[in-house]
């Protein structure tokens, strides 16, 4: 069922998408997964009309820090008026990964392929400034080039022990790939449902896209746990283990 690891990091590094299946007993979902480098106008596109979800950019802790990003439920339990709405949560059990949506200063509307893809792009630049140790010309930047509310949901990843969502995922299997982490991600929808396990490898074979787990990905986490650490994935009760490289 399942493509080997090792072909979805070779394909990922080429800026091919890859398909990430969580679990049966988390969302039993698909998200198609491209390193946010990679994206333009074909990729956008792409993502809409083969995935169909939400299109979303995942980002580390370590860069959403660096821009002084929060979590959106911090944002909404700050509000007496709608801290409420932040104390249930879905079937699957996670807090959620999302904080701010955003457009750059520079789209028409936000929500055009091209507006998007150019929104990604800017927000890869600012974490690929963050991790080369650029983190007040990051914040300075993103403050004075984005826009909020946009079209464009941020998500912020966490340690992958702590959660295994596709942001997590996604982010992991950049630094597997030695590739900075920061991805542009989809969920696979179909009419009425998310898109099966079956549908998913059917599109993976036809588009030549590699599908993997999240077994997979966890298990390579662990068993080259420096270049996680090298991103400053890691996190602790106290905050990020510094690993390594900026």
């Amino acid at each position: 069922m399942f493509d080997s690891i090792e072909e979805a990091i070779k394909a990922f590094r080429k800026g091919t998408p890859v398909l990430i299946y969580d679990r049966a007993d988390r969302e039993n979902e698909i998200d198609i997964v491209v390193h946010s480098s990679y994206v333009d106008v074909d990729t956008i596109f792409e993502l809409r009309t083969i995935g169909g979800g939400l299109i979303c950019v995942a980002i580390p802790m370590y860069a959403a820090r660096a821009m002084k990003l929060k979590f959106f439920r911090e944002y909404v339990a700050s509000s007496p008026e709608l801290r409420d709405l932040t104390s249930k949560r879905l079937r699957y059990g996670d807090e959620p990964a999302f904080s701010i949506w955003v457009n750059h200063r520079d789209v028409a509307t936000g929500i055009k392929d091209f507006d998007r893809a150019l929104t990604i792009r800017r927000l890869w630049e600012l974490v690929r400034l963050a991790y080369e140790g650029r983190t007040f010309e990051a914040r300075v930047r993103f403050y004075e080039e984005f826009v909020a509310p946009g079209h464009v949901p941020i998500l912020i990843g966490r340690d992958i022990e702590l959660r295994q969502g596709h942001t997590e995922l996604s982010l992991a299997l950049s630094a597997l790939s030695g590739m900075i982490p920061c991805t542009t991600i989809v969920e696979m929808l179909s009419r009425g449902s998310s898109a099966s396990l079956k549908e998913a490898r059917r599109i993976a074979d036809e588009l030549g896209y590699p599908l993997i787990s999240s077994e997979q990905i966890v298990y390579g986490v662990r068993t080259h746990e420096d270049m996680y650490r090298r991103y400053n994935l890691r996190e602790s009760r106290h905050g990020i283990h510094s690993g390594g490289g900026t």
